[in-house]
């Protein structure tokens, strides 16, 4: 007799699928599914919410066959006020899978096409390219598979043998596949002293992939290099943005930290692009009040929407908004500041609650 089926997990379980649960929001990122699974159950968390919601990618192939064409499920779940996964969304979702099981079953039997199960379901998105891309690079390296045909020309393309100007002609996949596999080929190495030459449009594209990464040392000074020349002439803010995003899971920890007090020191401190890049992908370095300060700090010279945005998705992330609402309180404030939370604070409840 079959199991009551009460999560995704027990779903897949029960059908004799092999998966892997990715999170897909802040970035792309494997979840154990025992995490997963505790997860589902509420025991813990959702580790890293992206506007206030769980934004998970279901990778599950029949466990008696190869993983060759593995079927993929890209959901999003909002998260509750305590930071655990809203489990009536989740149930919801369930119980359309247990229905829709039922209707391809009988599609089937009677020789139809089956239904596309998430075609219509108010709980399924589709993830930009870039972010695609990457997730089908990290899934093909998890299920050990080889790179796309891309990968190839991307990686002759960082020897600067076919002209750095040539890029209109990489792939955005082969520009993933590399990402994923710094650590094959000499990737990381090639990739660090391309990076001067690169110029800015596929630069751009290569930064918001390396976010997805752990850059090392040498990638991390050479991307660290360019965002400082960056910042003492042009000032291009969408690429400073990038190099943002793309050293934020680089290491060590003390070159991040350091580019992080140089980036709220200069004069694009309050560029909402920038502020955005820290909170949505350095957002457990801005735990330390160090760095929280001087961020809020600068985040209140932005339009008030602006202010409360980044503030109500930084504070949906566990353990951060005790932090916030510690720096929010504290004496040292500036008047901008305390101005932009008495307002935020009217917006949520009506009252001013951080004075």
């Amino acid at each position: 007799m079959q199991e009551q089926i009460n999560s995704i997990s027990d779903f897949l379980t029960q059908g004799n699928f092999n998966f892997r649960i990715f999170d897909m929001g802040r970035r792309v990122t494997r979840l154990s599914n025992q995490s997963f699974e505790k997860i589902e159950n509420q025991q813990e968390l959702y580790p890293s919410p992206f506007q206030q919601s769980a934004w998970i990618a279901v990778l599950f192939w029949d466990k008696h066959k190869t993983a060759d064409e593995p079927i993929i499920w890209f959901l999003r779940f909002p998260i509750d006020e305590l930071g655990y996964l809203q489990l009536s969304s989740r149930d919801a979702f369930i119980q359309q899978m247990v229905d829709q099981l039922g209707v391809s079953l009988q599609e089937k039997q009677q020789g139809k096409q089956v239904s596309d199960t998430l075609k219509e379901s108010p709980f399924a998105f589709k993830p930009n390219q870039d972010r695609l891309a990457i997730f089908h690079s990290k899934a093909a390296r998890e299920l050990a598979k080889p790179a796309s045909n891309y990968y190839a020309h991307m990686q002759k393309y960082l020897t600067g043998s076919i002209g750095y100007e040539q890029w209109e002609f990489l792939g955005l996949q082969g520009i993933a596949d590399v990402v994923t596999r710094l650590d094959e080929d000499n990737n990381e190495a090639n990739l660090a002293k391309a990076i001067s030459s690169i110029p800015d449009t596929p630069l751009e594209i290569i930064c918001n992939m390396l976010e997805h990464v752990e850059p090392n040392r040498v990638l991390t000074e050479a991307l660290i290099a360019k965002l400082k020349r960056e910042l003492e002439t042009t000032k291009n803010i969408t690429l400073l943005a990038a190099l943002t995003r793309a050293l934020s899971n680089s290491k060590p920890e003390s070159l991040r930290i350091n580019t992080w007090n140089i980036l709220l020191e200069s004069e694009v401190a309050s560029e909402i692009e920038i502020l955005a890049a820290l909170s949505g992908r350095a957002w457990k370095d801005l735990m330390d009040d160090s760095l929280l300060k001087p961020f809020l700090t600068a985040l209140a010279n932005c339009e008030q929407e602006q202010f409360n945005i980044l503030l109500i998705d930084l504070m949906a992330i566990p353990n951060m908004k005790e932090k916030v609402l510690k720096v929010m309180r504290s004496s040292e404030r500036t008047k901008n500041l305390q101005e932009k939370i008495g307002v935020f604070f009217q917006l949520l409840t009506g009252t001013n609650n951080a004075s």
